[in-house]
């Protein structure tokens, strides 16, 4: 294995959702058809990682496949939350998590909570160990 390629999401109206993600910064890579009719979007996060989207108008809700949640990683999580205030997205408060990195949540307009976190120097994710989970 590499890495993770993308993450798969569906979603009730796709525009919207596009839109959503553009101005968290993805770019558009490439678009699904479906009998003509605009069906699904390839977006880039980063060099070879993506966000792939697929629109169910009929969709009440999230489908929970066992998928909690995903996190994407930002190098400057104070900028990130200054652009996304200008912009005005909704997200948490920054904190400091239990494994020492800096988080924040969103929620796509289908209600998909995500992560944005930037490590520290004390992350656990660098250095291994245990933590006890707080929440």
């Amino acid at each position: 294995m590499l890495s993770l390629a993308h993450i798969c999401l569906n979603v009730k109206n796709l525009e919207c959702s596009i839109e959503y993600y553009k101005k968290l910064g993805f770019k558009p890579k490439f678009k699904f058809t479906r009998n003509g009719k605009h069906y699904g979007h390839y977006l880039e996060i980063g060099r070879n990682h993506y966000i792939e989207l697929f629109e169910d108008p009929d969709m009440a809700a999230p489908v929970n496949t066992g998928l909690v949640h995903f996190c994407l990683e930002s190098k400057d999580i104070d900028k990130l939350i200054e652009d996304l205030d200008s912009k005005g997205i909704a997200h948490t408060d920054k904190k400091l998590g239990c494994d020492n990195t800096y988080q924040i949540w969103l929620t796509d307009p289908d209600g998909n909570a995500f992560e944005i976190h930037q490590y520290t120097e004390e992350s656990l994710q660098k250095l291994g160990g245990e933590v006890e989970a707080d929440w």
